[in-house]
């Protein structure tokens, strides 16, 4: 059975980017919780900004499993990656991937068909239109399932209109790359509109929304979780694992839909950049009243860099 599955975000329309906030975020030693996601959520927006226009190879892997856990597909598709402004609107940004090789054949004519798409995409109606161009055009090798907007929003659990429905709480301290970093764990303590598995609508007022677009019906009862790796100097992420449970009526306990992990890498930037990010799909199997593992898709990315020529407004320049 093909799994098509999205997940995506929707930017905070509006958002004021402050230059003056890029830096080394000063706080006290003895830090409160509170204090620490502030901060990170501020280095969250400055990320969201810097992440613009930028570049990479990207390679993802992908893993479909059997019944019995065995694998029984795999695929490898390798893109230019590039962070892409929309046209439609100028607030809005989403992931451009011009597919260059798949299973480590290469494609042929790759730099003409993104020009040609750069051309014909300018005459969507809407950025709706555009984002699903975009969208289609980047996975169409894809392995039974479609995932998106990964890299744009990172951290979710710390967007602003999301916050108030998480507990945060201080784990403790590591260290990621000889950087030290705050441990903190999140959970969502009730339902959010913001926060969607299964059907059902985005709210219309332009806040940041995390959909799950699965087969199902009725109330999933889904519910975030993880844990946030924030360096203790910048208070940018290093890594973050988000897994979001289900528990449909009729569940003694939560079963896991999904789960997340991002990993970030130092780069040429005022931010941290994506190295890695692994998803695992989980498939409900309601008669047994569990989750068994259905797919895994790993993105690994290079160093990002600005592309020599500037996408913007639907072409090249």
């Amino acid at each position: 059975m093909q799994i098509f599955l999205y997940i995506y975000a929707v930017a905070v329309l509006g958002f004021i980017f402050n230059a003056a906030n890029i830096g080394v975020a000063q706080i006290p030693a003895d830090a409160s919780i509170e204090e620490i996601v502030s901060k990170a959520s501020e280095q969250r927006k400055i990320y969201t900004e810097e992440f613009k226009n930028l570049l990479s190879e990207e390679t993802k892997h992908f893993e479909i499993y059997g019944k019995n856990g065995e694998i029984k597909k795999r695929r490898a598709v390798k893109s230019t990656f590039i962070v892409y402004q929309l046209s439609k609107d100028d607030k809005l940004v989403a992931e451009y991937r011009n597919v260059i090789s798949v299973d480590g054949k290469n494609l042929d004519n790759t730099d003409k068909r993104a020009q040609d798409f750069f051309e014909k995409i300018v005459e969507v109606e809407s950025s709706n239109k555009e984002l699903e161009k975009l969208f289609d055009e980047g996975s169409r090798y894809d392995q039974d399932i479609s995932l998106g907007l990964f890299t744009l929003y990172q951290a979710v659990a710390l967007a602003d209109n999301l916050r108030p429905y998480f507990d945060f709480k201080l784990e403790g301290t590591e260290r990621i790359d000889n950087n030290e970093v705050y441990v903190i764990s999140y959970r969502q303590l009730r339902p959010s509109p913001y926060i969607i598995a299964g059907g059902g609508r985005e709210p219309a007022d332009g806040g940041l929304v995390l959909k799950y677009d699965i087969d199902e019906k009725g109330d999933l009862n889904g519910r975030l979780k993880g844990k946030l790796w924030i360096d203790k100097n910048t208070f940018q992420v290093w890594r973050e694992n988000r897994i979001m449970n289900l528990q449909p009526e009729g569940f003694a306990a939560p079963v896991i839909l999904a789960e997340n992990v991002f990993e970030f890498q130092n780069s040429g930037f005022t931010i941290l950049t994506p190295k890695k990010i692994t998803h695992t799909q989980y498939e409900l199997k309601r008669k047994n009243l569990i989750s068994i593992k259905e797919a895994r898709v790993t993105f690994e990315y290079d160093k990002f860099t600005k592309p020599d020529v500037e996408v913007k407004s639907g072409e090249v320049k």
